[in-house]
């Protein structure tokens, strides 16, 4: 066996008895299909699970292992049948057999019980009679085809889980039954996988090389092993060339992160005990740490770029740090264990199997903030994400990182806002990858916290961070995406939906200043002549009005669609504020009280209980508010788009005076507060100079001003 050792093993089973939690949890898990006959397509019929969602309400479908024909969604109640449900019916009976029969090899492993490893062999068993007639079938798009499933991603996860449970099960089979499985289940799997393996950086590449690597341990295939492993594009170039110098995955999500992550440990479990382990990269552990400094104050994630099924919880990932701080004795793992577990007890499956018998009580250490109370960000100069933290669980996600490729959103210096544990302005991740809105309009610009130029999405590049410091307890974090700086895509193969001659002269900065209440931004885009700019803000709840600071321009019903285009077409019932006119705007440049007067304009909303004030410098252009689709698509939230044009703040030809540098350059200007009870802020006036924009902030009777410098960004 290459999962435990002998001495492991004896321990395990002596542990388990005084631990009969851990067999309750095995026996809930494999109840169901330790019971029912065993289920196994005998054609190459499974489809993509992603197709298993509702089309209408984007959430994943009801599924009944009774009933393969009918599948209900749990919002509006349909029942859909037919393909592509009933194929993707069939993915989800093929994972849960692995799953299960892995199981099945744990609950055998424990108690020697002959039923659990009789049913588990009989799975494999089935599989290994139908898998050579599988046929080759999928056209999933970014996917290589499948036999068990429609890409070559559910082959290799099929391959990697019953080279697992075969391990686990092999003591119990007799002879012929190790050469079916292993004949014909395990050698074909990995020959249909290796010249499926493409030549880039992606999940699926580390996925299929684990998969191989495990069967080819299994096999004593050495030449497979250093195909899996050890060649160019294998499992090490994809830790070493895959990770970002922040510690965090390349695609840019926590969902892949922690999926890349489990990719890697599944192989290192199996082969922990082999000369063909490296659990003792260091890259391991800077993944680890990466993704927890980022974890919001509830330990769950913001739902950047491709999540679909929800943030997930860094907690749900304390298996990967139990057998990364097993192995490693990592004193900065071993914290942030010890965090996971204030509120939640140690006894899952995977601290039992894979973590240390005990963890070490705590030492005081006298240090201050913890790992997930403190600031972070890069260095200056480079890419990836910053979080900022405050008071009544505020956080703040600002994403300066590097393009990811496919599963990466289009919101370059995106952010997400959380306080009194309710989403505020948070990122709304996806959908299932099938459903129409996931590119409709999830992954689109227009649907993010960002600005969009001319409702098409941005292209790859690489943002920076370009300040980050502390003034009088005010934070300033600041970052630049310049498309005019060429960009050199990395070996990943994407499907463009972006518009490079639109966005290859511009240049976004966004400049933040996080305070105790509330933060203020400055967004200056420059080069975006004769288009149209957008910035856009969602914010987790009910519109409850808008006005300007004197009164005079109100709210108005749009009475139509903003735009035609994706994502914008599903923004509905809008209200707006006018442009404030020609008139007006010529009078922006000379008259500094106009300014003051005119153009500082208060949305409110309500998030549950917490109340939202979004203060906008409005000097031109408009102001809409409207409903979009949330996540799930079947709920709505409020979103502010502020539109204006590529001629700067007013028509350069109504004020001679105005300087040339800044006839390309357009300035937001936004306070964004959130409260339980009071506001904080009784009164705001934003203005924008010829070198600098201010923002003066009345806060509990104490006037305060926060200033953006306007200088052309460095070409």
């Amino acid at each position: 066996m290459f999962q435990f050792t002998e001495r492991e093993t004896e321990s395990l089973r002596k542990r388990a008895a005084q631990v009969p939690d851990i067999l309750k949890e095995l026996t809930r898990l494999t109840k169901e299909i330790l019971q029912e006959p065993v289920l196994v397509p005998h054609t190459g019929i499974a489809n993509w699970y992603m197709y298993y969602f509702c089309p209408d309400c984007s959430v994943p479908l009801t599924f009944n292992r009774h009933d393969r024909h009918h599948h209900s969604c749990p919002q509006c109640k349909k029942v859909f049948t037919g393909d592509p449900y009933d194929s993707a019916w069939w993915r989800i009976i093929n994972g849960n057999n692995y799953t299960g029969a892995y199981h099945l090899g744990l609950l055998f492993l424990l108690t020697q019980d002959m039923r659990y490893a009789r049913k588990g062999i009989e799975i494999l068993s089935a599989y290994a009679d139908y898998y050579r007639g599988y046929e080759v079938h999928g056209s999933i798009p970014y996917n290589g085809p499948g036999k068990v499933g429609a890409q070559t991603l559910d082959d290799a996860n099929f391959t990697r889980n019953t080279a697992m449970a075969y391990d686990l099960l092999e003591p119990a089979m007799d002879e012929m039954q190790k050469k079916n499985i292993k004949e014909d289940l395990l050698q074909p799997a990995a020959e249909f996988l290796m010249p499926r393996r493409h030549r880039q950086r992606h999940n699926h590449e580390l996925i299929i090389s684990a998969a191989v690597g495990m069967a080819a341990l299994i096999l004593n295939r050495e030449d497979w092993i250093q195909y899996a492993i050890y060649e160019d594009y294998g499992l090490l170039y994809q830790l070493e060339h895959g990770v970002r110098d922040s510690g965090m995955w390349f695609e840019g999500t926590f969902g892949y992160h922690f999926y890349a992550l489990e990719g890697f440990f599944q192989y290192e479990r199996f082969a922990v005990h082999t000369k063909h382990s490296h659990i003792h990269h260091p890259l391991y552990r800077r993944m680890l740490k990466a993704a927890a400094v980022c974890a919001q104050p509830d330990f769950n994630f913001p739902m950047i770029n491709d999540t679909y099924s929800g943030h997930g919880s860094l907690k749900g990932k304390a298996g990967l740090y139990e057998f990364a701080y097993r192995e490693t004795k990592d004193e900065e793992l071993l914290e942030i264990l010890r965090r996971m577990y204030q509120d939640k007890a140690r006894g899952s499956l995977e601290s039992f199997f894979w973590g240390a018998e005990r963890l070490p009580e705590k030492k005081d250490t006298g240090k201050g903030a913890g790992w997930n109370e403190a600031n972070s960000h890069p260095p200056i100069g480079q890419a990836g994400i910053t979080s900022l933290r405050g008071r009544d669980d505020r956080y703040l996600l600002f994403k300066h990182d590097e393009f990811g490729g496919e599963h990466d959103h289009y919101d370059r210096l995106g952010l997400s806002f959380l306080a009194y544990g309710r989403r505020i302005a948070a990122d709304l991740g996806t959908t299932g990858y099938g459903a129409v809105l996931h590119f409709d309009y999830y992954k689109n610009s227009g649907a993010h916290n960002t600005v969009t130029i001319g409702e098409r999405n941005h292209p790859p590049g690489k943002a920076c961070l370009t300040r980050f410091e502390e003034i009088d307890g005010v934070i300033y974090a600041e970052a630049v995406m310049d498309w005019k700086q060429e960009y050199e895509m990395p070996p990943i193969f994407t499907i463009p939906d972006w518009d490079e001659s639109l966005y290859q002269g511009i240049t976004m900065t966004r400049k933040l200043a996080w305070t105790e209440h509330y933060f203020a931004e400055c967004f200056i885009v420059e080069g975006a002549e004769d288009q149209t700019i957008d910035w856009g803000m969602h914010i987790g709840g009910e519109f409850a009005g808008c006005s300007d600071s004197s009164g005079k321009r109100m709210m108005k019903p749009l009475g139509q669609r903003l735009s035609q285009k994706k994502p914008l077409r599903h923004m509905k019932d809008i209200y707006y504020i006018e442009e404030t006119g020609e008139k007006a705007a010529a009078k922006l440049e000379e008259d500094a009280a106009f300014r003051q007067s005119e153009c500082t304009v208060c949305s409110c909303f309500q998030v549950e209980e917490v109340g939202v004030k979004l203060y906008s410098y409005l000097p031109e252009g408009s102001l809409y508010v409207g409903k979009v689709p949330n996540n799930p698509s079947a709920e709505e939230i409020s979103q502010v788009i502020e539109r204006r044009n590529g001629r700067g703040q007013g028509e350069a030809e109504t004020s001679e005076g105005r300087a040339k540098e800044r006839q390309d350059q357009v300035v937001f200007l936004h306070v964004m507060e959130a409260y339980d009870k009071e506001s904080v802020i009784s009164w705001v006036q934003m203005d924008v100079g010829k070198e600098e924009a201010v923002i003066s902030i009345e806060e509990m009777g104490i006037r305060k001003e926060i200033r953006f410098a306007l200088s052309k960004t460095e070409r």
